[in-house]
């Protein structure tokens, strides 16, 4: 499998990075637009960033750099599983970025009490009031549901929801999606894996479930794909530079997302995750195009 960082190497784009047509200085003067989470007054950054291997190794200062550079464009949104939790909720505490980070941690004790620690020390170290989003592997939210919410209703979550990373665990995700209790819904979802179109999303639309989104590179695999590749020509016409970007954009296009998640443990691919967020998103065509142009160099 070739990692962004090998692939980027090959393509000579890393070292093209300041050429590009939106200069790193242009980009600093951006901020990711943000979207609605539905049924809220409250808004998301439209791309997240969460459990690269810095945190979950607890490198302090690669971890630093990543949220400083992430918050420096707007970027709020930070998926946390078990390992990376105290990362981040460390940095969130000593930077002060309470305000500022959106913190979507997964709790999973055995017991009550052991997930009211879990949760009692993410807010010790990063000085939240409350967690904003606590959601959990559906194996673990579907017996334990009526335990979240009680959680929700004693503010120790502000917000409450399931995540899953392939489809065959959909069938517990919209189980719990029809409770009309779930606030946010975390799934896989790109050109290359487009299970969650069929119910997921339009089910989430349509009852008012904001929607985060995992794999957008599938694991490192997308890069694999389109390496040796040249990003094709229409892709400047929606302000997409890069591979990366061009998954990203996909993503946000759909109506339903309100936020992609991605994980890296270099402050330069924040960057340019950040500009798939930034400019125009596809339209249908676009987007029909994107993903049969896709579908031929994975097939």
């Amino acid at each position: 499998m070739k990692t962004r960082r090998e692939f980027l190497k090959h393509t000579g784009l890393a070292v093209s990075a300041l050429s590009m047509p939106w200069s790193l200085v242009a980009v600093a003067q951006e901020r990711l637009p943000r979207r609605r989470i539905p049924g809220t007054d409250e808004d998301l950054p439209i791309v997240g960033l969460g459990n690269a291997r810095a945190f979950l190794d607890g490198d302090m200062e690669t971890s630093r750099q990543l949220m400083e550079a992430f918050r420096r464009h707007g970027g709020s949104y930070m998926d946390c599983i078990f390992g990376v939790r105290d990362t981040v909720a460390q940095l969130v505490g000593e930077l002060q970025a309470q305000d500022d980070i959106f913190i979507g941690a997964y709790v999973m004790g055995e017991t009550d009490e052991a997930s009211r620690g879990e949760i009692a020390r993410i807010l010790e170290l990063s000085g939240k009031a409350s967690v904003d989003l606590i959601h959990a592997w559906n194996e673990y939210a579907v017996p334990n549901w009526d335990l979240m919410r009680r959680w929700k209703d004693e503010g120790l979550a502000r917000y409450i929801g399931v995540s899953r990373n392939a489809s065959d665990h959909y069938p517990d995700i919209i189980s719990l999606m029809e409770t009309g209790t779930v606030d946010i819904v975390q799934v896989n979802y790109s050109a290359l894996e487009t299970d969650a179109e069929d119910r997921i999303l339009p089910m989430a639309m349509d009852m008012g479930i904001g929607v985060n989104i995992n794999r957008p590179f599938l694991n490192g695999d997308y890069f694999s794909i389109v390496s040796g590749h040249e990003l094709p020509e229409w892709a400047a016409d929606f302000d997409c530079e890069t591979w990366a970007q061009l998954s990203l954009k996909f993503i946000l296009s759909h109506p339903a997302v309100t936020c992609v998640v991605t994980d890296t443990s270099n402050p330069e691919h924040v960057i340019d995750n950040v500009r798939g967020g930034l400019g125009r998103m596809p339209d249908d065509s676009e987007r029909a195009r994107i993903l049969a142009h896709l579908k031929a160099l994975a097939a």
